[in-house]
């Protein structure tokens, strides 16, 4: 099953790298001296993700509510060289799902956390559109608090796509919508997140 979600994440990515490649607008320009404009972009932002895989269920009487609905971040940092297919590093923080355990008078709280660690692509589609697609590792934290704290963690293969519109505020600095799916393949946690970014382009270089 891993195998044929992974081989299947990369046609798709292919795909779309090659339809989007003769459509792409260049947003890096020449100087007067023809040399190409480089720059390193950070990305950080917040919003909501939705857990969209199923949760194994607890012993009988111990589950309380769940809530798949909670809290996500993103860190990103990319290199956008003098051609349209970028490349960076994005991290941050997805609480997958959180449930109340409740065992008669007793009751505690389970959650499953991840932070991600992805080797990311993007590629403008059209002006101020981008798509995203990332393979990497999350890091998966599952902490129970019931009568006594338990950690433990696990790590997963994974990957994500995203598509972004930004809405420039001026010459370095804009306003992101991202939709993205995050996908820890191994253990089959799956989200689909809508976060708000601000996107600054805090070094540039011609070269």
């Amino acid at each position: 099953m891993y195998n044929s979600k992974k081989h299947l994440f990369l046609c798709i990515t292919l795909l779309l790298l090659q339809v989007t490649a003769g459509n792409a607008q260049d947003i890096n320009t020449n100087d007067e001296k023809g040399k190409r404009l480089h720059a390193l972009v950070l990305e950080a932002g917040t919003g909501i993700s939705t857990y969209i895989s199923g949760i194994g269920k607890p012993p009988v009487g111990l589950l309380g509510d769940i809530a798949k609905t909670n809290m996500a971040s993103t860190l990103r940092v990319m290199w956008h060289p003098n051609h349209k297919l970028r490349l960076g590093l994005e991290t941050g923080f997805t609480n997958f799902y959180r449930y109340k355990v409740v065992n008669g008078t007793s009751s505690g709280k389970l959650s499953l956390n991840a932070v991600p660690v992805l080797i990311m692509w993007s590629m403008p589609i059209v002006k101020r559109v981008n798509i995203y697609a990332g393979f990497g590792t999350y890091l998966l934290t599952t902490h129970l608090d019931y009568k006594g704290v338990v950690n433990s963690s696990t790590m997963s293969l994974g990957t994500n796509l995203a598509l972004s519109y930004t809405y420039p505020i001026s010459n370095k600095l804009g306003l992101a919508s991202e939709i993205k799916w995050m996908n820890a393949a191994e253990t089959k946690d799956e989200s689909i997140s809508l976060q708000m970014h601000l996107v600054w382009r805090f070094l540039e270089w011609k070269k």
